[in-house]
């Protein structure tokens, strides 16, 4: 059965879902199949077949489209001589293991394509179970939620939390970096605290201690209970995204923070408490 969507998440609410929905009590290693309701197989999915895999989140479909899963983002493979960020192979093979010789099905996002035309969809196999959730919950990737794609978005962060309570793959060395460790751009989770809330005509701005912006437009308000205001000067946030340098760019004033995510779902952060 599908889900029904919500438009609105809570920002105040806890940002992972309950561990008992996938069952923490789970041993390290021990294959993580026991999903939560929320993960359930939509009933518009369609009977696809996998080709080949490009990494931990894309493959090509047997009917030539070029699939990016929804919902996670793997560690990036090496191209051009570069090394492959930490479990970005594992991730591959994982997904590669997920699909090979078996039937899965297909539900496409609300948004049902990228800026570079790869088709977007949640993908499950002949059990119905959501891959995406999979390879979460074996610590191969980040949940990630970009509307209006946000359908299994409790699914998804409930098997990432998993992974992240046992430890599993890339969370065995917690990747969260602090602000004074930022010197690029690209996917990363962060941390730091709120220096500053202001607003212009389209966004709102949180400005972090630091090189870092948020960057909320008015237009993704709806996704939050509350908007931004005075009151998270002072928190500590746990933020992920993809971080845009903006050194050197036209435009970019003095005064200015060198980086910025845009903030488009309450699932991209948390309040952080300090002990």
């Amino acid at each position: 059965m599908a889900l029904v969507k919500h438009k609105k998440a809570s920002l105040w609410g806890a940002f992972f879902v309950a561990c008992s929905l996938l069952g923490c009590g789970q041993a390290q290693g021990e294959d993580p199949v026991a999903l939560p309701a929320t993960c359930s197989m939509p009933a518009q999915a369609q009977p696809v077949r996998s080709r080949s895999v490009t990494d931990g989140d894309t493959l090509r479909l047997s009917d030539g489209r070029r699939l990016r899963l929804i919902g996670i983002n793997t560690p990036e493979i090496g191209r051009d001589g570069a090394p492959s960020e930490p479990y970005a192979q594992a991730a591959r093979r994982a997904l590669q293991t997920l699909v090979d010789h078996q039937p899965l099905q297909l539900a496409l996002g609300e948004d049902g394509r990228d800026h570079y035309g790869r088709t977007l969809g949640y993908l499950f196999d002949e059990q119905g179970r959501s891959i995406e959730a999979l390879l979460l919950s074996q610590g191969l990737g980040y949940a990630v939620v970009i509307p209006p794609n946000d359908l299994l978005a409790e699914c998804h962060q409930a098997a990432e939390q998993l992974a992240r309570s046992a430890r599993r793959g890339l969370w065995q060395n917690p990747p969260v970096l602090s602000l004074d460790e930022l010197d690029s751009g690209g996917f990363h989770v962060l941390q730091g605290r709120v220096a500053a809330v202001t607003s212009s005509r389209h966004a709102l701005w949180i400005d972090l201690d630091g090189p870092l912006t948020l960057r909320l437009e008015r237009r993704d308000l709806d996704y939050f209970d509350h908007a931004p205001d005075a009151s998270l000067v002072g928190q500590q946030l746990e933020v992920r995204g993809w971080v845009v340098d903006r050194e050197g760019r036209e435009g970019m004033r003095d005064g200015f923070r060198r980086y910025m995510i845009s903030l488009r779902h309450p699932a991209q952060w948390r309040m952080v408490t300090t002990p």
